[in-house]
């Protein structure tokens, strides 16, 4: 995961990060379940699904919490979208933070407020990296023991 870019617009900060590889919408379905289960657990705020280019977003929060934070139970995930968003209390970063994945990219964004820019003040411009990455390999586990399961 490498940090390509931060930028500070309208009280937030953007930071865009480059997967190690092109991924879809199963790596993004188990990269948010990452977060959800190892960090966000009661603090998940958001969940929203829509398309690339420039469509609405449709808000999922509700029919996630119905099936008990589980993506891959929800219904409205059930179909493959073009952008996936989670926000919620990081429990790890101590802030608010939102993440949008794009599928069929390398893209990952990662959204926090600017009060808390003291965070990429205090650990730098790759202060988010290592949470990423972790989110990361968590994902590509995931659906390594999902298609061994297949198996």
């Amino acid at each position: 995961m490498l940090l390509r870019k931060i930028e500070r617009k309208n009280h937030w900060f953007f930071a865009d990060y480059q997967a190690t590889w092109r991924y879809g919408y199963d790596f993004m379905l188990d990269a948010a379940q990452a977060v959800i289960d190892g960090d966000f657990k009661d603090g998940l705020e958001r969940v929203a699904i829509g398309g690339t280019a420039g469509g609405g977003q449709t808000e999922c929060i509700d029919d996630v919490y119905r099936s008990g934070n589980k993506l891959r139970s929800c219904g409205k995930l059930k179909e493959e979208q073009g952008v996936l968003i989670i926000a919620g209390e990081s429990r790890i970063m101590e802030c608010p933070v939102q993440l949008m994945l794009y599928n069929q990219t390398d893209v990952i964004r990662l959204c926090i407020p600017e009060s808390f820019g003291h965070i990429f003040k205090k650990g730098g411009d790759n202060a988010f990296t290592t949470y990423l990455c972790s989110m990361e390999i968590k994902a590509y586990c995931a659906s390594a023991e999902r298609n061994t399961e297949k198996r």
